[in-house]
């Protein structure tokens, strides 16, 4: 554990108050799982422990998101090289967390939230042409897996790569689970192989699955009585900030 003078209570009490947070934003917005544990819980803990703790709640919900629509088989004929090199290339990315500086990593987690929260905000759109989509598949899920193994954040650049391809909303929406469903499958084996995840982690990150999912119920009730528009608005700003903060304290860690 990242902080191994904080006692077992606390460790319970705050990993359960993220993973509430965590649920209830996914509930509203419908995404926002994996920014908001690994943001905060890195903040906390430190990134190698975020990641961890984030699996078990993570694979449970975005299975029933990428599992449970209609278009399930249309979705992996199309984009299977993308959600398999995503999967496959988490395990070089999880190397480093082993082998490197993880200020770096984590500066890196903080610069990607950042990004993808401006990218966001300024509601930017690339479309790639239908023709391209075969050759990129590979390309873009190499480069995802990577960075999903280095962070624990499977959202840059995967979702912006499945945003540009002008799919349906519904679709969008179970191609994003897809995509986190294999990306934490990839992880987890990743992290198991490289002794990150252990067996304490393990129970930790399933006693986080209760509040993750009434969060995301508490997150629906939310979203029918308010704007989601302006909470999206709201959440992207503060995930800015999050991002911000956590690139600074590691820019701050590695010059000292």
């Amino acid at each position: 554990m990242a902080n191994q003078f904080m006692p077992e209570t606390s460790v319970l009490i705050i990993t359960g108050l993220v993973f509430l947070l965590a649920g209830c934003t996914k509930g509203i917005v419908g995404f926002g799982l994996p920014l908001v544990g690994v943001g905060l819980l890195t903040a906390i803990f430190g990134l190698p422990t975020a990641m961890a703790l984030l699996l078990i709640p993570a694979l449970t919900t975005n299975l029933w998101q990428g599992f449970g629509g209609r278009d399930t088989i249309i979705l992996l004929k199309r984009f299977w090289p993308f959600f398999v090199a995503t999967m496959i290339f988490t395990y070089p990315g999880t190397l480093a967390l082993s082998r490197g500086n993880v200020n770096y990593l984590t500066a890196l987690l903080g610069a990607l939230l950042l990004s993808y929260s401006i990218f966001s905000l300024n509601r930017s759109q690339f479309a790639v042409p239908a023709h391209l989509e075969k050759m990129l598949n590979p390309i873009i899920g190499m480069i995802s897996g990577i960075l999903a193994g280095l962070t624990g954040v499977f959202t840059v650049p995967g979702v912006v790569y499945l945003q540009s391809t002008q799919m349906p909303r519904d679709q969008l929406v179970q191609a994003m689970g897809i995509l986190f469903t294999l990306s934490t499958i990839g992880l987890t084996a990743s992290l198991g192989a490289q002794s990150i995840l252990t067996s304490k982690l393990a129970l930790l990150s399933l006693a986080g699955l209760p509040p993750t999912i009434i969060g995301m119920l508490v997150g629906t009730w939310i979203r029918k009585r308010i704007s989601e528009k302006a909470f999206k608005s709201i959440f992207l700003i503060a995930l800015g900030a999050l991002g911000l903060y956590i690139f600074m304290r590691s820019v701050i860690a590695l010059m000292n």
